[in-house]
Formats: C-alpha cells, structure tokens, sequence
C-alpha cells in the first residue's frame, strides 16, 4: 500500500491525533509516498545492523527505498518452524 503524507496526516486525525499549527502549516512534504507493507519473513535489519526485527508491517519511502525503512509496531515473536 502507498500513502502520501497528506493521506498519512488524515488518517492520524481521524485516529484522534492533533497536529501542531507548525505542522498544519508545512505542506511541502505532502506529496511524498510512503510504502507500507508486511516485513519480509526473514525481518529487518536495524540501523547498526546487529539487531534483526520482525513487526508486522514496514515503512519506507516509495521513491528512496535504499535509504531504509522504519519497523511498524510491536517487535513479534518468530513462528516456530
């Protein structure tokens, strides 16, 4: 799923957040994807790259994946193989 930070913002709202003023007012980002999608199997590396986490969704920049992505949620437990 891609979401714009306009869409992300609204939604925030409609979860009860209240935005800043400041915040209201910088609209220069609005336009900028965001990719939201379920965390690889194998999980994800953190940004030392010691730690692997597997949340259940991941986060990244549509247009600038290399610069990494941000673990949604709880850290889960590994399924038993």
């Amino acid at each position: 799923m891609i979401l714009t930070v306009a869409e992300i913002k609204d939604l925030a709202e409609f979860c009860g957040l209240i935005f800043t003023k400041e915040c209201k007012d910088d609209c220069s980002q609005d336009d900028t994807e965001i990719s939201i999608e379920d965390c690889p199997e194998g999980g994800i590396l953190d940004a030392d790259e010691k730690k692997v986490y597997h949340p259940s969704h991941v986060a990244y920049f549509y247009e600038y994946p290399e610069e990494g992505s941000m673990p949604l949620g709880p850290d889960l437990p590994m399924k038993a193989e």
